[in-house]
């Protein structure tokens, strides 16, 4: 009687084990949905499970990586607004209220294959927004709902905090990286960060993407600093192979 009672507490323990981390993995995966509404359940599913070929992971895994690398930005989102508030509190700026302002400051030319970064959310992560340098007058870059445009950067506004930083290649890596990018406009936008370093390079792309893709293609420079699922704005800001030029 006992040994039976044991083989059915032990069933129970594995069973419960195994609906723990079934819900855990829904849990991750309804929360990623939610934080890129345009990426539906089964694209993400499917993307999940490719990926469990790809790299030896369970679903389970993958779906946690990526919730952590949303979460990740979010803090880092909350960590940039503490420490601009701090910056304007210091300098007397009243018109940035903890960095959550409208895009006020024109950012400005710079050198082709440069690339600016600026505080920036879409849907419901705050992971900043990057524009890539065609030439020293004119961005192009990916934005929100719209997709791959250009705009002149004696127009483009950006917001209090952003940067502009130059990438440690060569002339003509940066040549062909922005005219592969600039190929690009109109193409439309993609809410998806979590998998975008594991999609195509063609088609839909968000800003990180077109960057990230353009200097792959062209140079094969890895701009992710983490190396994760996703590359983020953030991720090519901080990339080891870009060099600050200047904070607006």
């Amino acid at each position: 009687m006992k040994k039976v009672a044991a083989l059915v507490l032990t069933g129970f323990l594995v069973g419960s084990s195994q609906f723990s981390v079934q819900a855990s993995t829904v849990s991750y995966a309804d929360q990623i949905v939610s934080m890129q509404p345009g990426v539906s359940a089964e694209e993400l599913a499917k993307q999940v499970n490719e990926l469990t070929v790809s790299t030896g992971m369970s679903e389970a895994e993958i779906y946690e990586a990526m919730y952590n690398e949303m979460e990740k930005q979010n803090q880092m989102a909350e960590e940039e607004a503490k420490q601009l508030a701090e910056e304007n509190a210091i300098s007397g700026d009243a018109d940035i209220q903890g960095g959550d302002s409208s895009a006020l400051y024109i950012v400005g030319p710079s050198a082709r294959g440069d690339f600016y970064y600026t505080p920036s959310a879409t849907a419901y992560i705050n992971h900043g927004h990057v524009g890539l340098y065609y030439s020293s007058n004119v961005i192009v870059e990916s934005i929100y709902p719209s997709g791959v445009r250009s705009i002149s950067a004696n127009v483009r506004k950006v917001d209090k905090g952003a940067v502009v930083k130059s990438i440690s290649t060569s002339s003509t890596n940066k040549t062909n990286a922005t005219s592969w990018a600039y190929g690009e406009i109109g193409q439309p936008y993609s809410l998806n960060f979590a998998n975008n370093r594991n999609t195509g390079h063609g088609g839909a792309k968000n800003c990180s993407k077109l960057i990230w893709s353009a200097f792959k293609l062209h140079g094969n420079l890895d701009l992710d600093v983490d190396k994760g699922f996703g590359v983020y704005p953030r991720d090519v800001r901080d990339a080891t192979q870009t060099v600050f030029k200047r904070k607006i």
